[in-house]
């Protein structure tokens, strides 16, 4: 018997969740009916997807394996849609976006009258905020995100590469040298950054491969703005993504160090609920993003040919 589509909708809305009740709320069932068809679905794969507790619901191994293959059909199947149904095809009402302070003011910001004169029907919601958006919960429609991904209930579309170097100022390096290998940062103040899961420890991508320095400092934060304030100020030499200390290189504030090497790249993700029923409103302003920030991003393009050690990408 094959699986039908109801089964993958209401499987995907208990994922989402992680709740019979709250599942059974949205698409206006009875929490007992969610159960009988999780349990149905179950039955007919000859496999557990979810292990039930007395206090959350999580996914099974092969639940996770089958939820990614579920969303993705649910996903064809909204796109199969959209394609028939041409008359929702201008995105209308009040879109809410979130995304973190530096990347909101410096490139989202200046992209909103164009998404807006494009899409004349479009209001815009945008909260700018570091810390960490909960989608589902506060209500948002999409977040930019830059990093690595954790949150399985939501899906991200890859916007661009997210590159990251090491910086110092002018004044540091004349004061304590030039490294001339990662191995020399040992012998460095070096401001860390907190964010990373062992802030002492660098792991640089160089042309013959991976390089782990151990490294120190008297100045640690989870905060990439004050990394860079940090680095200028010639407290140390520090890691900062290119759309972070892009302008700081361009005015010269601050000098790549060790130009052969960085750390691995991360991206920057465009990141919303769920790809059942996706709104026109978010798929839009989605595709106008992905084509503006396409690779190499325009705070890449910045620097290509005007600093050195950003001769080409």
């Amino acid at each position: 018997m094959v699986t039908e589509t109801q089964e993958l909708a209401v499987f995907s809305c208990v994922v989402k969740h992680a709740s019979y009740a709250r599942a059974a709320e949205e698409l206006s069932l009875s929490a007992s009916g969610v159960s009988r068809i999780i349990t149905r679905l179950e039955e007919r794969l000859g496999a557990r997807l979810v292990q039930r507790t007395t206090r959350k619901l999580s996914l099974t191994e092969v639940g996770a394996a089958f939820h990614a293959r579920a969303i993705q059909i649910l996903a064809d199947l909204a796109d199969a849609e959209a394609e028939v149904q041409k008359t929702a095809t201008q995105p209308k009402g009040t879109l809410k976006v979130t995304a973190p302070l530096m990347f909101g003011h410096l490139y989202l910001a200046p992209m909103l009258g164009e998404l807006l004169e494009q899409f004349p029907n479009l209001s815009l919601d945008v909260s700018l905020t570091n810390r960490f958006v909960d989608l589902i919960e506060e209500g948002m429609d999409l977040a930019i995100r830059v990093g690595q991904l954790a949150d399985s209930r939501l899906i991200a579309r890859r916007l661009c590469t997210n590159h990251r170097v090491l910086v110092a100022a002018p004044s540091y390096l004349e004061r304590f040298g030039t490294p001339e290998t990662p191995e020399d940062l040992s012998h460095h103040q070096c401001v860390l950054f907190n964010g990373f899961a062992k802030p002492a420890e660098w792991r640089l991508i160089g042309p013959s491969g991976q390089a782990t320095v151990a490294v120190a400092g008297r100045v640690a934060t989870n905060n990439v703005e004050t990394l860079t304030s940090a680095a200028k100020q010639g407290v140390g030499i520090t890691v900062g993504a290119t759309m972070s200390v892009g302008p700081a290189l361009l005015s010269g504030e601050l000098v790549r160090v060790l130009s052969d090497y960085e750390f691995e790249p991360t991206a920057v993700f465009a990141v919303y609920a769920s790809a059942r029923q996706l709104s026109t409103k978010i798929r839009a302003t989605v595709d106008f993003l992905a084509s503006r920030l396409s690779d190499p991003p325009i705070w890449d393009q910045q620097l290509i040919g005007k600093v050195p050690g950003f001769e080409k990408r």
